[in-house]
């Protein structure tokens, strides 16, 4: 396509002395010139304005993708879930998360638990345990770092700092290094049992946390020392044991009223049975046995719950004179492998 590049009232065509005709044709001329040089730079003008739209969106388009955090393929874990590992019967829970965006810290909680799910591990030793990272795009110019915090016994926070703010996940695998004396001396004239034994010894948690997940924000949050995360988890035992106290004594209330709604049931079945006949008698006693039955149930419970409040009130006396020590700087707290 020839694109005129100047108009054609410009150009040098027209003389003086020409006469009507050629005075005539030089401005059917210059309107025809006009008119196609105006629709060649209206062309040009579009093409510009398309090919600049693009190029802005693009780059928008590059900007988002390096500000916004990117969907994960990958499925976040969920709090409170235990995952297995190891050949000990341990398991791992993500407690809590939370990220402060501005910092770029990500503090995770976890607690360990044997098969039974209770919160002490006894006969797990914490300092067996091993943990190891991975993530997409978490990292920040080489900078990003992670400190591993027993806070006692059997849980501990993961401190990541320098986060990039739109990390895309983060990954903590934990592995349990204790031997496992069942995989020694396996007869070797059963290979899928000894193949079974080594995917048991090898068997790995993998928490993943995605930042497109509901992350529980916290834009004040910073690193806290060894010794105030400790006294923190210490804090949240006592919490706790208050709401296990607080839970059991709603649950004696509920289980002392429904003693009543059995002893009114009695009562009012042996008023009614002096007007019953033998066999009505009869599902009168089995009936009031049923109802003598569940109150003592009822009664057994609302002592085990009296035990329990007892037993959580000694524990919250021992975690508050922990907790003394532990400001006084005698952490006593396991450490792990990394």
């Amino acid at each position: 396509m020839q694109h005129v590049k100047v108009k054609y009232s410009q150009k040098p065509h027209f003389k003086e002395n020409a006469g009507w005709w050629s005075r005539l044709w030089f401005s059917w001329r210059i309107k025809q010139d006009n008119h196609k040089y105006n629709r060649y730079d209206q062309q040009r003008k579009s093409v510009t304005i398309r090919l600049l739209s693009l190029l802005g969106i693009g780059v928008a388009i590059i900007v988002y993708s390096m500000v916004m955090p990117r969907p994960s393929s990958t499925v976040s874990t969920k709090l409170n879930q235990a995952m297995a590992f190891g050949n000990q019967g341990a398991n791992v829970q993500l407690t809590q998360k939370i990220f402060n965006k501005n910092s770029g810290l990500l503090e995770l909680h976890f607690k360990f638990t044997d098969n039974t799910n209770e919160t002490t591990i006894s006969e797990i030793n914490m300092k067996r345990f091993k943990l190891s990272f991975a993530g997409d795009r978490y990292i920040q110019n080489g900078q990003s770092e992670y400190h591993i915090v027993p806070t006692s016994t059997n849980t501990l926070v993961v401190q990541f700092a320098k986060l990039k703010t739109n990390f895309q996940d983060v990954r903590v695998m934990f592995k349990d290094n204790t031997i496992d004396t069942t995989d020694i001396n396996v007869a070797t004239d059963d290979p899928d049992r000894s193949v079974k034994k080594a995917k048991a010894s090898d068997q790995v948690a993998t928490i993943i946390v995605n930042n497109d997940d509901q992350l529980e924000q916290d834009n004040k949050r910073v690193a806290k020392g060894k010794k105030q995360l400790v006294i923190m988890q210490t804090e949240t035992d006592i919490h706790e044991q208050k709401q296990l106290i607080a839970k059991n004594k709603t649950a004696i209330k509920e289980w002392q009223g429904a003693i009543k709604e059995q002893t009114e049931n009695i009562r009012s079945t042996r008023q009614q049975m002096k007007d019953m006949t033998n066999d009505e008698i009869d599902q009168a006693n089995e009936a009031i046995e049923n109802y003598e039955s569940k109150a003592t149930d009822l009664k057994k419970s609302i002592s085990e719950a009296k035990e329990d409040i007892t037993s959580e009130k000694d524990k919250i006396d021992q975690l508050k004179k922990q907790k003394t020590k532990q400001q006084n700087g005698q952490l006593n707290v396991p450490k792990l492998k990394a």
